[in-house]
């Protein structure tokens, strides 16, 4: 059954490629970690037991970054492998684990995904949230490996998608619905859909969301101020940290940051693009605002040019761009006001949970169709700001600067919803000492 999807895949590569080829060529994103997408990943050396956890991006990685140090300790004599789709999410898995084998997913073309199974030889699969790949699946059927969905979410659209799958495939479905596997869903809504496509009661955990198990909610007073020291922010300034912005998000923010800072010029701005190699455009469209801009990478550097007057103080209406990988959740920690972006342009929201954990008043945009789950629990604990263009965006940022007391109490009650939703991982750890690890050691 795997040639019905190879062909599709096969196909599809087909049409894209006028598409692909010179991204391939030009991009040394899309050339990364090419080699390890084909299964050339290497052979694991262990030969003991293994759990391969794999997660998409940068989020998931966050999400299992509790989990995976739990398995350390109670299973440490097996190895946990991690593989993830994107760039940026190997970079933020390397930091997290740097002792562990990390690789880019293969593609869910059936030689492929056999190479890499071979190479890896896993005892268990870890899937955070919705990363279901045929062929990948159907593999590890075949050699008798049981797979936990963890964090599972399906929406309405992914169902339907499923049904249709399960019905153009048996083999597809014999091996997404076979009683070793498990799935710990985020909340009951999405029990009921995984219920719906076929898959049976006593396969269905519901657990909760691991991401808030994975939420800082205070970072070291010492960082805040080297931080701090860097980006010369003062005692009576305040800074507005816009993270994981998208292109058409930065233009909006930079003339909201125009206008307002002439009523407030004690306000910072920080601007952290979601993807770091749009920065140099970034830049471009800052001066061309008639903005200064000091690169974090330059400022660690100290290389950023100021006068002697200026030491240990950036210019004004300097905006700070954050153009390296993995510092966000620390910058967000510095800020006094934060925007999430990816959620003013119709791209779905990224993680507000993370400011939301320290205590951050949040702002976002009307786009946060991702965040189904976390945006409802901000919006009736009175704790975010949802904007819908950009003067309702600076009607907000100004009320907040004008009333600095509520900025404050909201975000402590963003940072309660954080702590009341804690403890899924603990409970996905029960699911699988009782189901999949236990039925592993038992036959290793």
């Amino acid at each position: 059954m795997s040639t019905i999807f190879d062909a599709a895949y096969v196909t599809a590569l087909a049409v894209s490629s006028p598409y692909l080829l010179p991204k391939l060529l030009l991009s040394n994103r899309f050339r990364t970690g090419l080699a390890q997408r084909l299964g050339h990943i290497g052979n694991r050396k262990e030969k003991r037991p293994c759990v391969w956890i794999h997660c998409a991006s940068v989020g998931e990685v966050i999400t299992v970054k509790t989990l995976v140090n739990s398995l350390e300790k109670e299973f440490n004599n097996w190895d946990v492998v991690i593989s993830t789709n994107t760039t940026t999410g190997q970079g933020v898995a390397r930091k997290y684990f740097p002792r562990k084998v990390i690789f880019y997913f293969p593609l869910d073309i059936s030689w492929v995904v056999e190479r890499s199974l071979d190479a890896i030889r896993p005892d268990c699969v870890i899937l955070a949230e919705l990363e279901i790949w045929p062929n990948f699946l159907m593999a590890l059927a075949r050699r008798r490996v049981p797979v936990a969905l963890l964090n599972a979410r399906i929406s309405e659209k992914s169902m339907r998608w499923y049904r249709v799958l399960n019905k153009i495939s048996r083999g597809f479905f014999e091996s997404l619905t076979k009683k070793e596997n498990v799935f710990c869903a985020r909340t009951k809504a999405d029990a009921v859909r995984l219920k719906a496509i076929g898959i049976a009661d006593e396969q269905i955990f519901v657990t909760g969301n691991m991401k808030y198990d994975n939420i800082v909610t205070s970072v070291l007073e010492d960082i805040k101020a080297r931080l701090l020291h860097l980006f010369g922010i003062k005692k009576e300034e305040k800074i507005f940290v816009c993270g994981s912005t998208h292109e058409g998000e930065e233009a909006i923010i930079l003339r909201i940051f125009k206008r307002i800072s002439s009523q407030y010029p004690n306000l910072r701005l920080a601007l952290a693009p979601r993807h770091i190699e749009r920065c140099n455009d970034v830049v471009r469209l800052i001066e061309s605002m008639g903005l200064k801009v000091a690169r974090k990478t330059l400022l660690d550097k100290g290389l950023f040019p100021v006068t002697a007057e200026e030491q240990g103080r950036l210019p004004s209406q300097t905006v700070i761009l954050v153009d390296t990988l993995g510092e966000l959740q620390t910058i967000y920690s510095i800020a006094d006001y934060v925007f999430v972006g990816r959620s003013l342009v119709p791209q779905g929201g990224q993680n507000m949970m993370e400011p939301a954990g320290l205590a951050k008043p949040v702002i976002i945009g009307p786009h946060t169709f991702n965040f189904h789950e976390e945006v409802p629990l901000l919006r009736n604990a009175n704790a975010i700001k949802i904007v819908q263009d950009e003067t309702s965006f600076f009607d907000s940022l100004t009320y907040l600067l004008e009333h600095q007391d509520e900025a404050l109490e909201m975000g402590k009650r963003a940072q309660l919803v954080v702590e009341e939703q804690r403890g899924a991982t603990e409970r996905n750890l029960n699911v699988l000492r009782k189901t999949l690890l236990k039925e592993r050691i038992v036959s290793v």
